[in-house]
């Protein structure tokens, strides 16, 4: 898990396991693995800047929400998110600025399409070493 996550098989889903020694670490992991699955490998600038506030009732759902708007974007606007930054992350709520590009398939491989994101197994917790987190996404 040398990038903060890693995948694994999930019936007819994938799932990934998330550590960060930070929140903040835990929820950019969260976000390029869902890119990963999305886009490969593919090189992505930074071209484009969007802002996002989330809250939630604790650091599960405010993990499910963050990813759920990623994709919204993807879905809606073919947005990938590349790189982000925290103004605010507590387990409650969020305010970041999200940096990325549009999907061009002359430059981007598309990879899995990822449907959503299940509340099944979702678990975000913190421990001695960090911050760990599972989520399922629906492929």
């Amino acid at each position: 898990m040398n990038q903060g996550y890693e995948f694994f098989d999930h019936t007819a889903d994938v799932g990934v396991r998330l550590r960060g020694g930070t929140l903040q670490a835990l929820f950019s992991h969260a976000m390029a693995a869902l890119t990963q699955l999305i886009a490969e490998n593919s090189s992505l600038e930074s071209s484009e800047e969007r802002v996002v506030e989330l809250k939630a009732s604790d650091a599960s759902t405010l993990l499910l929400s963050w990813l759920q708007e990623l994709l919204f974007w993807f879905s809606t606007d073919r947005f990938l998110p590349a790189s982000c930054s925290f103004d605010t992350l507590t387990p409650t709520g969020l305010r970041a600025h999200v940096r990325g590009e549009r999907f061009d398939p002359a430059r981007h491989v598309f990879g899995t399409e990822v449907k959503g994101i299940t509340r099944h197994a979702l678990d975000v917790q913190q421990t001695p070493e960090g911050w760990e987190g599972t989520v399922i996404f629906d492929v």
